[in-house]
């Protein structure tokens, strides 16, 4: 799934809302590939021997040159052009919690149309990819779980946060907690919310003239050096380099 491939490499071309009128329509193939969130309305397509049917909630991911049929219902998506995408499977994404990732897309289109920034937009379309390998590995069964995870999600940039409050949130015992994220997600709740923070991190560097440390406080970071040495470790330069190193990316 797109979601949990490593290498994932694309650029960011276009963000747009598109809507489209009820019919039938051949679509010929285009030399992008497509990454949409349906806000509204029925897809139903055919691509080659593959019939996907996308509803209200769904993600839709249509690889570079692939050519299909579709019957739309009148509907709406948030639709984003990726060039240059090595990703080549045709894939339709039921999300167990869409208005979160609805929320993202609409974030992320709000972000381009400010801005026109392409790093900026990879950075939000890298989080909504986690969000949704996230989604996909919480099932109905385990609501306690999906508490935690959205209790997190809501609080991470509260530097009082820690694993005891959201034990205490949901009922649940340290160890259980553990256990459930090393299952679900391959790391520990800490490790989790750690990854939120540096993720709003990288786009307060891009997107505002904020300093290191004022967001390295805005994102929970009680230590700007643990700060400074954590991004350095998870992206490969201090964030106080972040303007030199897209300057020559």
């Amino acid at each position: 799934m797109i979601y949990n491939y490593d290498d994932l490499y694309f650029q960011v071309l276009t963000i747009a809302p598109f809507s489209h009128k009820q019919g039938s329509f051949d679509v010929h193939a285009r030399p992008y590939a497509a990454l949409s969130f349906r806000v509204s309305g029925i897809g139903d397509f055919e691509i080659g021997e593959k019939h996907l049917i996308t509803s209200p909630g769904d993600v839709l991911f249509l690889p570079a040159n692939t050519s299909y049929n579709v019957n739309y219902s009148v509907s709406k998506s948030i639709v984003v052009h990726l060039g240059y995408c090595n990703y080549f499977e045709v894939e339709n994404i039921c999300l167990n919690n869409s208005s979160r990732i609805e929320s993202r897309f609409r974030h992320l289109l709000e972000a381009w149309n400010d801005r026109h920034s392409i790093n900026h937009a990879k950075s939000i379309i890298y989080d909504i990819l986690e969000k949704i390998a996230s989604d996909q590995k919480l099932s109905i069964n385990d609501k306690v779980i999906a508490n935690c995870v959205r209790y997190i999600d809501a609080n991470f940039c509260d530097p009082k946060i820690n694993m005891e409050t959201v034990c205490a949130t949901a009922f649940i015992s340290a160890s259980s907690l553990q256990r459930a994220f090393a299952k679900y997600f391959g790391m520990s709740p800490k490790q989790y919310l750690i990854q939120l923070r540096m993720n709003r991190a990288l786009e307060l560097l891009m997107e505002s003239k904020l300093s290191v440390k004022e967001i390295s406080s805005a994102c929970g970071f009680t230590d700007e050096k643990y700060f400074s040495r954590a991004f350095k470790k998870k992206y490969g330069y201090p964030p106080s380099q972040l303007g030199k190193y897209l300057e020559n990316i």
